[in-house]
């Protein structure tokens, strides 16, 4: 999991494999689309394509220029992102404006979470429980993130919560359950009481805990998860099974989730909602909605 945080835990990495699952994939559309400057630009694909995610295909030999497409790795964080859309759509202040599209049934939908290993649909955070391997919290402190003046703005977007690889295991720890600081501070481990003390205040200013008494009057405070924060969980959930399938060697990302229901690992999948059909890469399609027609009145 530490891995798949370095890669998908950069707001930029993102928003350009966003893009070219949106299907925009040369240099000028993909610089001219995000806002990026060219040194930026050129230097994440650079590490994008070190790290299997993206192939560059040539289309022009005068001048050179590549077209970037996804590699079949790249391809399998399809769910990922799915689930990144699926928030922001929900809750980002800046929302996407493209839709799904279900090539099978032809309907536009909004994807249904559930579980592959039993079938389940609408799984929530609330149905599994989690476990995060020590090494793993270590590796993040190694190579713990900064936010920058940007993610500190107004306007939370998915890719502000994993751009710090502390949110990300600090949300996970939430959705477990745990409330008090002291309980952060013991499941996250190697996490300095500084940097718990603004991640949690990050997360309650931006709506996704909310802070209240432990007692009705007392002083002491625990953190509670929101609807904000709760309908985060297929996207770290996605993540951390293309970790363990495409990253590991031995199957483990060092997160553990597990559906109660079956006491069975967690084996994210979405269907459609219109129809039912456990969706794929293969059968959808992200798309701009088709602007209305205006109608043009005739001059009398």
């Amino acid at each position: 999991m530490g891995h798949a945080l370095l890669i998908a835990g950069d707001r930029w990495n993102l928003q350009i494999v966003r893009a070219v699952f949106d299907g925009t994939g040369r240099f000028a559309q993909l610089r001219d689309e995000l806002g990026i400057s060219d040194a930026v630009l050129s230097h994440r694909l650079g590490r994008l394509i070190d790290d299997g995610i993206l192939d560059a295909h040539p289309y022009s030999t005068s001048p050179p220029r590549n077209e970037y497409r996804l590699t079949d790795l790249g391809g399998d964080l399809w769910p990922a992102f799915v689930a990144l859309w699926n928030w922001d759509r929900h809750w980002a202040f800046d929302r996407p404006t493209t839709h799904l599209r279900h090539l099978t049934c032809g309907h536009v939908i909004t994807p249904v979470f559930g579980c592959g290993g039993c079938q389940a649909i609408g799984v929530t955070a609330r149905d599994v429980r989690t476990d995060v391997d020590a090494p793993l919290l270590v590796d993040v402190a190694d190579r713990r993130s900064r936010r920058t003046a940007k993610d500190d703005a107004p306007g939370l977007d998915s890719s502000s919560v994993l751009a710090d690889r502390w949110s990300t295991f600090l949300l996970a720890a939430a959705l477990e359950g745990n409330r008090r600081f002291g309980d952060f501070r013991d499941r996250l481990g190697s996490i300095s009481p500084v940097t718990l003390t603004d991640r949690l205040a990050y997360f309650v200013d931006n709506g996704m805990l909310v802070r209240t008494p432990i007692v009705d009057g007392a002083r002491r405070q625990e953190y509670r998860t929101t609807p904000k924060s709760l309908d985060f969980f297929p996207v770290f959930a996605a993540l951390n099974t293309w970790a363990a399938r495409r990253l590991s060697e031995d199957g483990r990302s060092g997160l553990t989730i597990v559906h109660s229901a079956g006491e069975h690992l967690l084996e994210p999948r979405y269907t459609c909602n219109a129809c039912n059909a456990v969706l794929h890469r293969a059968d959808t399609e992200f798309r701009q909605p088709t602007p209305p027609v205006r109608l043009r009145t005739a001059r009398g």
